[in-house]
């Protein structure tokens, strides 16, 4: 059985992390699915009796990475900590999602390193395989993209004035399990890719173009309002599944509240990346393996520039090392 994310959040919540320094790694990758250029990274360290840990920042601009090292990090708290107190003192200081969710996934990296412990140990529960999904944005010929990726299921975003024939084309492709919307489209352009694609979920549809047939109800999902674990409670329609992104609800004790408000409204879950490139997309992966390792993740491994990415059936995370997402 997949762990409980309560339970999970409770024990990585009472590690002790002893904090004396932070620092950050900043420049950018390339990385050939990014549309805008070199991915700006950074990648955060804390360090402590001897040890360090690390997380992933997913800013979308050198800028926001330069800003988090000059300006945040002299604000982390720093001593000796219960990490769970540790986040909510991090949160008084630091407003940006992205910069506290990047700082609490290296301070549980670290309080585990610190222990001796895998996020696994911990959980009391080894990794299963982790089922993903490849995702490429909005472009003219989808069906042609999707050839390109070989054969895994694929997170596609959808454009409205995409004609049957390349919906047709699409389904013909196989392997969809995501339709994104991004808030965008009518009732009609959902129903219509609902009846092509029946199996697909349809992420982010404008949702103000509510109410549905049952047929899209039951395939609905949410991720882009999902900010914090209440807005779980505050979508105007409860979708079948929910796209979960630590770095978007400012870290993984929120995100475990957030996968908690779900499975107690029946709700499914499925992890999301933000174009993570180093460290944040394997802590990624390591809570899918725990989580929803059967629910379609948007985790892929990402391949840089000169990369082709190993693309294996299911992800498999090792699960003797130490830390998170090592």
């Amino acid at each position: 059985m997949p762990a409980t994310p309560e339970a999970l959040r409770a024990a990585l919540g009472a590690l002790i992390v002893t904090i004396d320094e932070s620092g950050a790694d900043v420049g950018a990758v390339e990385v050939p699915s990014y549309p805008d250029g070199p991915r700006p990274s950074s990648v955060i360290t804390l360090r402590g009796a001897g040890v360090v840990g690390r997380g992933e920042h997913v800013g979308w601009t050198e800028a926001a990475h330069v800003a988090c090292r000059d300006r945040t990090l002299p604000c982390v708290p720093r001593g000796r900590w219960e990490l769970a107190a540790w986040s909510a003192s991090l949160a008084t200081v630091v407003d940006g999602p992205y910069e506290r969710a990047a700082l609490e996934a290296a301070a549980i990296d670290l309080a585990l390193r610190q222990h001796g412990l895998t996020l696994f140990r911990l959980a009391g529960q080894a990794p299963r395989p982790v089922r993903y999904v490849v995702s490429f944005g909005q472009v003219a010929d989808p069906a042609a993209e999707a050839s390109k990726q070989g054969d895994v299921e694929l997170k596609v975003d959808a454009d409205p004035a995409w004609s049957d024939a390349t919906f047709d084309a699409l389904a013909g492709a196989g392997r969809i399990a995501v339709l994104d919307w991004k808030n965008g489209g009518a009732r009609i352009d959902h129903e219509r890719a609902h009846r092509v694609l029946p199996d697909a979920l349809i992420e982010d549809p404008c949702w103000d173009a509510a109410p549905w047939s049952n047929g899209v109800t039951r395939r609905l999902a949410a991720d882009a309002p999902l900010t914090g674990a209440e807005e779980v409670h505050r979508l105007p329609v409860r979708p079948a599944a929910a796209n979960i992104k630590p770095a978007r609800m400012g870290g993984v004790l929120e995100a475990l509240a957030g996968v908690a408000a779900c499975q107690k409204l029946g709700i499914a879950v499925y992890l999301g990346g933000m174009f993570e490139v180093d460290i944040g997309r394997r802590q990624l992966q390591a809570l899918a393996a725990l989580l929803c390792p059967d629910a379609p993740n948007d985790v892929a491994p990402i391949g840089r520039a000169g990369e082709r990415p190993d693309r294996p059936a299911r992800i498999r995370v090792d699960p003797d090392t130490t830390g998170f997402g090592a």
